[in-house]
């Protein structure tokens, strides 16, 4: 059985690699959609609360934060400013985070098997991995 959960947050970033309109800080109402697969047993497979309490602290990590790429400069100034940002291994694309989103919420124990990550209200990108992957 697949159970469906959506979520959203409010963050900036900025992607020095996506070009000069996304490579300046901007922000974005992140809508994410999360697929999971559970055994089918009596009457549920799992409360919607249940799935909501592990993974809504993760996607809300996200909520009213800066997210930067570690390579960015910006990394350092915000540090010596003693401002809070979030501090990511690779550039801050949407395929990025949700593939991040997707992996975070599966060392959580979940048997997530799709991400859907909008930035706006007209552009998604998908990440369902395949076997192997």
């Amino acid at each position: 059985m697949k159970i469906e959960k959506k979520y959203h947050f409010y963050a900036a970033h900025r992607n020095k690699e996506a070009g000069e309109k996304c490579g300046r800080i901007h922000g974005h109402t992140y809508h994410v959609t999360c697929i999971f697969e559970f055994e089918y047993r009596d009457s549920i497979c799992m409360l919607f609360s249940d799935i909501d309490a592990i993974v809504e602290p993760i996607i809300k990590a996200y909520d009213h934060h800066l997210i930067l790429c570690s390579n960015d400069s910006l990394c350092d100034i915000l540090n010596k400013a003693d401002e809070p940002f979030i501090e990511l291994p690779f550039p801050t694309s949407a395929e990025n985070m949700a593939c991040h989103l997707f992996n975070r919420i599966k060392d959580a124990g979940m048997n997530i098997v799709r991400v859907e990550l909008a930035e706006t209200q007209t552009s998604k990108v998908i990440y369902e991995p395949t076997i192997g992957q």
